[in-house]
């Protein structure tokens, strides 16, 4: 069990890693999560209000990321 939970955190560790390095990959699960919004709550506003909430935390990240 324990071999088995240490695989999972491995491989997450990778796939974090990828998507860290991947900016395409990155946009592409932002819009994913977009469009996701925009069929779930089925407001457009409401759908813009939260990219835009989206991209600032991003760049907020992306900031403090480039700081250290």
């Amino acid at each position: 069990m324990e071999n088995l939970i240490q695989e999972i955190s491995a491989k997450l560790k990778e796939w974090s890693a990828l998507f860290q390095s991947q900016h395409q990959l990155q946009y592409g699960a932002l819009a994913v999560y977009l469009l996701l919004w925009l069929l779930s709550s089925g407001s457009l506003t409401t759908t813009i209000w939260v990219a835009v909430g989206v991209g600032l935390g991003w760049m907020t990240g992306r900031g403090s990321r480039q700081e250290s």
